[in-house]
């Protein structure tokens, strides 16, 4: 993939901030993807592994309702990890039809190497920046979000 020629300094206002934002997100997700095949993880498997990596233990309908998206698609993705003896499911006591998911060791230490992968990823592409400027930055984006969920209300 390339950089559009056009994409310059001097004609940024041509460019929505959602072709930046999806730019940025493709190329995060080509790094990623690079970089976790050796522990045969794909890029959306990733946020849920490091989600639990978080909290613990997470219920799959908590993990949709943290991503926005379908149960459906959280089951896929769980039913994946579970095959791969990165997460495993405990039956909530309380409710027995649902389901506490968490990482095994070996989802543990995959999740570490991905917190690594992710600050290398930060560090390339944030090195222009001093920590001050990226502290400012990550507070803009953090409001940037939460406009963006107010905007779909």
């Amino acid at each position: 993939m390339k950089i559009p020629d056009n994409f310059t300094i001097d004609n940024i206002d041509n460019f929505p901030v959602s072709f930046i934002f999806t730019t940025i997100s493709r190329q995060h997700t080509l790094f990623l993807k690079h970089h976790v095949e050796k522990y045969d993880i794909t890029p959306g498997e990733h946020p849920i592994i490091m989600k639990l990596y978080h909290d613990s233990s997470k219920t799959q309908q908590e993990i949709a309702e943290s991503f926005c998206i379908t149960g459906g698609t959280v089951a896929r993705t769980v039913r994946k990890l579970e095959e791969k003896k990165i997460i495993e499911r405990t039956i909530d006591e309380n409710n027995r039809r649902q389901n506490f998911i968490s990482l095994t060791e070996k989802g543990k230490k995959i999740a570490k190497e991905i917190k690594n992968i992710e600050k290398e990823w930060e560090n390339i592409v944030c090195d222009f920046m001093s920590e001050e400027e990226l502290d400012s930055f990550k507070k803009i984006l953090h409001k940037i979000t939460i406009n963006s969920f107010e905007s779909n209300k």
